[in-house]
């Protein structure tokens, strides 16, 4: 079985003034990328997903769209768990829907 293990995204992210998602997007491409190329059975997201609890729109969308892209519309299992910099809360919502799917 092969698990890629990653952590500490800390989507949304500002440098001051000046927004990294771009840099971010890069980067979970990469990511993406690794997981197809090496054909990983599973992947673990082990916290510091947001850089706040309160992340901005952008980062949700991205970090839940990377999801279902590692995903692979279902062979791939996708475990997420919450660091501290951010909301449990946020990681029980949606946990319902994305066992139907």
């Amino acid at each position: 079985m092969k698990i890629l293990h990653t952590a500490d995204w800390h989507l949304g992210k500002r440098l001051e003034r000046f927004s990294r998602l771009e840099e971010q997007r890069e980067v979970l491409e990469e990511i993406c990328g690794i997981a197809e190329q090496e054909a990983v059975d599973a992947v673990i997201i082990a916290g510091d997903i947001y850089d706040t609890f309160n992340p901005a729109s952008e980062a949700v969308e991205l970090f839940y769209k990377t999801v279902k892209r590692l995903a692979d519309e279902g062979r791939r299992a996708v475990v997420a768990i919450a660091g501290n910099h951010d909301s449990p809360d946020r990681f029980a919502a949606p946990e319902p829907l994305a066992r139907e799917c």
